[in-house]
């Protein structure tokens, strides 16, 4: 079994953008991270990033807070 850890969370500014999204960040053994995109607190999507560095994954997280990601 897998353990994956939690490394930072990102959310959504209600008074600059109407959805209402969070995304957290893990990193597992043997993946290198982790992106588990919310929406209304239920899970839409949850995208690995090999081969990048956390900047890069804490970026795909920001995006997706900024309505940037689609569904």
């Amino acid at each position: 079994m897998t353990t994956v850890r939690p490394l930072s969370e990102f959310y959504s500014d209600p008074a600059r953008h109407p959805l209402n999204r969070m995304a957290r960040v893990c990193v597992g053994e043997g993946i290198d991270y982790i992106v588990e995109m919310y929406q209304d607190r239920e899970l839409k999507r949850s995208e690995v990033i090999k081969g990048h560095s956390l900047c890069y994954a804490e970026d795909c997280a920001e995006n997706w807070v900024m309505g940037v990601i689609e569904e």
